[in-house]
């Protein structure tokens, strides 16, 4: 018998292929696994509304650990755990892409918070289903302090010098990390998916032991991390993979269900 008792899984790169789907054989992997009484839980950098879906397509009935551990909400969008970034750090930071021209957009409510609807807004919209509001230049000066900030860059050296820069400006009031190439997200320095996953299996009654994570990542690597059984993704960043225990199929090759057959429904 398994004894792996919770699953998290990341969504992009990880759970859901690059049509952003899960594959049959990753449902059938995750539904097998709950039938043996393993909970599964989604742990992702995106905000609940945009991972609500497939929330609902595998049926789970946990917390959804979301914005990279800076909320959990339950499956029917109440908020259990919210940590918002420090309103005047979000000030700051707003300013510093303002005066650079970076595109910047913020999650406030749980809803995303655009200045115009331009060419990354109608992307990352259509892509990531986001529920949006368009509010001008009211997003630099926000009255309510947002769960994260993200800044869309022209690629990773990009994003590595602005992940870098503002550690070093904002240093412990700030939790700063790569989600993917182009994407720089922000959040209270509480938050990090390991940080979370801990404690949600902790509410569980579960040691991190008997924890299977799964990502692909830089910001994955605290959950594969701390986790009993900590699996990088094939297609997951080197660092994750160096982090990890094992090292899964891609997610276009169906890693998830690999793994899950691999440690829980033949284990």
């Amino acid at each position: 018998m398994t004894s792996i008792r919770l699953i998290a899984l990341d969504l992009d790169g990880t759970l859901l292929d690059s049509s952003l789907e899960i594959s049959e054989d990753n449902k059938n992997a995750v539904r097998g696994a709950m039938e043996l009484g393993v909970s599964v839980v989604i742990n992702t950098g995106r905000m609940f509304r945009s991972s609500k879906a497939f929330v609902d397509q595998l049926s789970l009935t946990g917390p959804v650990i979301c914005y990279n551990g800076a909320m959990i909400c339950r499956p029917d969008g109440e908020v259990t755990f919210h940590e918002p970034l420090d309103i005047e750090v979000a000030r700051g930071l707003l300013s510093i892409f303002r005066d650079r021209g970076i595109y910047v957009q913020s999650y406030v409510d749980d809803i995303l918070n655009v200045r115009e609807n331009d060419g990354e807004t109608v992307w990352y919209v259509k892509t990531f289903g986001a529920d949006w509001r368009l509010v001008g230049d009211a997003l630099y000066s926000p009255v309510t302090a947002p769960t994260k900030l993200l800044a869309i860059t022209d690629g990773i050296e990009q994003s590595h010098v602005i992940r870098d820069e503002m550690s070093e400006l904002f240093g412990d009031k700030l939790y700063v990390t790569i989600s993917n190439s182009n994407f720089v997200e922000m959040m209270n320095p509480a938050a990090n998916k390991g940080r979370r996953l801990a404690h949600v299996a902790r509410d569980m009654g579960i040691g991190m032991e008997s924890v299977m994570a799964l990502g692909d990542g830089e910001n994955d690597i605290e959950m594969v991390s701390c986790a009993g059984i900590g699996i990088a993704m094939g297609n997951g960043l080197e660092k994750i993979k160096s982090a990890a225990c094992d090292i899964a199929p891609a997610n276009d090759e169906d890693g998830v269900a690999w793994a899950i057959r691999k440690y829980v429904l033949e284990a």
